[in-house]
């Protein structure tokens, strides 16, 4: 009696520290959201334009109704974005902060689910560890703020890993699993490979301990799988040329102006740029690119290297301990599924922290175990909690000073800041011909404009047709340039601040927005 009492006010006291830490989590990713990073990025904004697109015409940039694979820039781009942006674009109309809601919202549930998994896997302990780790992790507040296509990855990933797991005792989550797992599949193609290889290692592992698992929810688990991957299938079957391209009024499969065949490739392994770029990540935590993490703090800041080390080493020590017990090894999960990205990763092209996403998720756990070692290790427990939380606490707080009011006003490179105001203004004062700069991309012209489907299918001209990525040289009533020494007949100009100078307050009303200005010609 005493004992389930004790275990009861343990999972109360678990639990209430567990909504606390949620709580501070959800608000670091509610504030300033939608402003912060200032514009969209030039895949957001195309992905956003394929949503509007399809929400009001029913086909997106290339004409295709609800495909599998978008077309995009030639090379394609996956779905799941644009399509969990459709229904909030539909009820809150079209803006930054709406179109990046799914990213938002995805993130926020990966905090509680993250904490019950742990939490099945080692206990309260460490559960609360990672808990407050993603809570405060630069790499996830950051992931949740935009609307890139891969940052929906961890959260699919980790829905399809929990149920999965729940799965061993409960048989019928299998089929959630399996739709979670599904669903991935269309946010980022990484998860063509570590999909089947994730469900390959756990599953042997799944069975080898609980063989009486009832086969029937298994095979279901298969067969939604199966529907989820055979367009893809289809996909790389089309692009490939061995069957022609699937043209259908609902669910085409698209043939890509360029079929980008060596993004993921096994050669990709033996290239010296994918080990320094995955040696970087893993242990500099940064990639150059500020829309990922600082270089200053780093994915999960800087102090959590030596106990990812500690945290990966005891680990093995526990998963042999495990092995010899017969028992459900949250080690093999952790250890097993981080392989297998780290295996994944090193097959891509120009490796960077968002392509290798569904990784992360596996460093924090191995963290988490390695913080939870040292202290477990440590003589005065209690002060080397204290100093654990304090160090944290000093590394976020010293984050959210420089993301939030130092680096406020600074807008990473390929995000349009208030662009969105600059292209309202030019329809507002209807004007007919306007010359956009030419380090403005389309996507970001395309979107905030609302140009219709119709108008940019039918109209645009590109530069280097055909290419892994397209540029448009024009389309609709915009006209990209690059030289502003003799000034074309335009009625308007969009332009970053640093061409002020070419333009004549006689000549020009001229308005200046953040990143970038417009030049309205008067009337002569």
């Amino acid at each position: 009696m005493k004992q389930s009492l004790k275990l009861k006010t343990e999972n109360y006291h678990t639990t209430l520290i567990a909504t606390i830490i949620i709580a501070v989590g959800v608000l670091v990713r509610l504030i300033g959201f939608g402003q912060i990073p200032s514009g969209l990025n030039q895949d957001e904004a195309f992905a956003a334009y394929e949503a509007f697109s399809l929400l009001n015409y029913g086909v997106d940039s290339a004409g295709n109704a609800f495909p599998t694979y978008f077309v995009a820039w030639g090379s394609g781009m996956n779905v799941l974005q644009s399509y969990l942006a459709i229904p909030f674009m539909w009820l809150f109309g079209y803006s930054d902060t709406v179109y990046r809601l799914p990213s938002l919202l995805c993130g926020i549930a990966t905090l509680p689910v993250f904490w019950l998994l742990l939490k099945r896997l080692f206990g309260n302990k460490i559960s609360l560890i990672g808990l407050g780790l993603l809570s405060i992790s630069p790499w996830h507040i950051m992931l949740c703020r935009w609307g890139l296509e891969s940052n929906l990855v961890p959260a699919f990933l980790l829905f399809g890993i929990y149920f999965l797991i729940k799965g061993v005792e409960n048989n019928p989550l299998f089929l959630v699993s399996a739709l979670f797992f599904g669903i991935s599949l269309y946010a980022y193609s990484i998860t063509w490979i570590t999909v089947p290889l994730i469900l390959i290692v756990f599953g042997i592992y799944i069975i080898k301990i609980n063989p009486k698992i009832k086969i029937g929810f298994v095979v279901g688990a298969c067969v939604i799988l199966t529907v989820f991957a055979l367009p893809h299938i289809l996909f790389l079957l089309v692009n490939n040329n061995v069957i022609p391209e699937i043209k259908t009024s609902f669910i085409p499969i698209p043939k890509m102006v360029y079929m980008r065949s060596g993004e993921i490739s096994p050669l990709n392994i033996f290239k010296a740029d994918t080990w320094v770029n995955l040696f970087k990540i893993l242990f500099f935590q940064y990639d150059t690119l500020n829309s990922n993490a600082y270089p200053y703090f780093g994915m999960f800041y800087h102090i959590s290297l030596p106990f990812f080390v500690i945290g990966f080493i005891r680990l093995f020590a526990k998963l042999k301990c495990d092995i010899k017990a017969k028992r459900l090894s949250g080690a093999y999960f952790v250890l097993s599924g981080f392989l297998v990205y780290i295996v994944a990763s090193l097959s891509l092209y120009s490796l960077n922290i968002n392509k290798s996403n569904g990784m992360h998720l596996f460093t924090l756990a191995i963290i988490s175990f390695g913080i939870y070692s040292t202290i477990n290790f440590a003589k005065r427990k209690k002060l080397a909690i204290s100093a654990v939380c304090t160090a944290f606490s000093l590394c976020f707080l010293s984050f959210c000073g420089y993301y939030f009011v130092a680096d406020k006003t600074k807008i990473p490179n390929n995000f349009s800041g208030e662009l969105f105001k600059a292209v309202e203004l030019v329809n507002e004062k209807d004007c007919k011909r306007i010359a956009a700069d030419r380090s403005i991309f389309h996507s970001q012209i395309m979107y905030y404009d609302k140009t219709p489907q119709k108008v940019f299918q039918n109209t645009v001209k590109y530069e280097n047709y055909p290419h892994t990525y397209l540029k448009a040289t024009s389309f609709g009533k915009y006209t990209f340039i690059s030289e502003y020494n003799a000034l074309g007949d335009f009625d308007a100009y969009v332009f970053p601040h640093d061409h002020l100078c070419f333009f004549s307050e006689d000549e020009f009303e001229i308005i200046v927005f953040k990143k970038y200005a417009v030049a309205i010609r008067k009337e002569r």
